[in-house]
């Protein structure tokens, strides 16, 4: 009689398998971490001439939570930025001023938050007609204790005279 080596041979290498396994130790489960991410529309803003170096800029925030917790906002920067790299106007609004508006501060799991934005600034044109662009930085804290900044930046335009887009 012989003895059935391949069952012998599958029994050895399932025993060294659970023999190894049992050695490892077990990884810990990573905790979920809120993260909002940031979008303006329109996207480029127009910047409406208002006389002067005054112009207005109206726009919608979109925060949409997109890390599967919850997040509150405890405050949002809107800069006006020229030459692409020199920040010539900078705002800083807590979250009352999102509540003030009727909306929440806290987006849950998920879900998102759009309002509408309207800011009047009195910019140098020349600034502005040369590689102008607005940054949107929200500042959160999740459910979990953990916080965190988004930031999004979109290019501004200013209509010409006949209403076209520069």
């Amino acid at each position: 009689m012989s003895t059935p080596r391949p069952l012998a041979l599958a029994a050895m290498v399932a025993l060294l398998a659970l023999a190894g396994c049992s050695g490892l130790t077990p990884e810990p489960v990573a905790a979920l971490r809120g993260r909002l991410e940031l979008s303006v529309e329109p996207n480029p803003i127009v910047a409406i001439p208002l006389g002067g170096d005054r112009y207005e800029l109206k726009f919608d925030i979109v925060m949409r939570e997109a890390g599967g917790v919850g997040v509150r906002i405890e405050d949002f920067t809107v800069n006006a930025i020229a030459y692409r790299t020199i920040t010539v106007r900078s705002q800083t609004y807590p979250p009352s001023f999102i509540t003030d508006r009727g909306y929440p501060a806290s987006i849950a799991a998920g879900k998102y938050l759009r309002f509408s934005f309207t800011k009047t600034w009195e910019l140098p044109t020349h600034l502005l007609l040369s590689g102008a662009s607005a940054s949107v930085t929200a500042r959160t804290v999740d459910e979990n204790g953990v916080h965190g900044q988004s930031v999004v930046r979109v290019g501004v335009v200013v209509p010409d005279r006949r209403g076209a887009e520069q």
